[in-house]
């Protein structure tokens, strides 16, 4: 009996052993070197580092858009503001005028006009405001966050242009 179960076990091993075995190592064939798995490695490395910065270039488009729908938003409260008050608020009130009455000749306030988490872009910088009350101008930094970089997003964008322009 002890003879026949060690007959089934060598059979049993032997079974594993030839499953677990890949056909090219039985047939001779050596496995890869260490430099093919390095040169293997590199590559993969080199892929994946194309793939994120261009990942990161798509969140940064992204950003982009996201800062434009962000200053539409403002826009309309800003025309809200006009309807109520006859002008836009000056550069000297600011976007805060779309929270808090500025006083003054805003005898028309009806605010706020406006959520406080919406005057600031996707990189978490407030957004620049020129106006003269009668037009107006909203200006993020972008990624950089430095205004008057090439990075800027202008709201309008006719006006971007117009800085760019000679």
């Amino acid at each position: 009996m002890l003879n026949r179960i060690r007959s089934h076990s060598q059979k049993v091993s032997k079974k594993i052993a030839s499953v677990l075995s890949p056909k090219w190592v039985a047939q001779g064939e050596r496995g890869m070197s260490l430099i093919e798995i390095i040169i293997v490695v590199a590559l993969l490395g080199t892929l994946m580092a194309y793939m994120v910065s261009n990942l990161i270039g798509q969140s940064e488009e992204a950003k982009k858009d996201q800062t434009k729908l962000a200053m539409g938003v403002i826009s309309q409260s800003l025309q809200m503001y006009r309807i109520h008050n006859n002008r836009y608020p000056t550069t000297d009130q600011g976007l805060n005028s779309l929270l808090n009455n500025p006083g003054g000749d805003a005898k028309g306030w009806r605010g706020p006009y406006i959520e406080s988490n919406k005057l600031k872009d996707p990189w978490d910088q407030s957004f620049t405001y020129e106006s003269d009350g009668r037009q107006y101008k909203i200006i993020s930094g972008g990624p950089d966050g430095q205004v008057g970089s090439d990075d800027d997003v202008v709201y309008p964008e006719a006006e971007k242009a117009r800085q760019t322009s000679p």
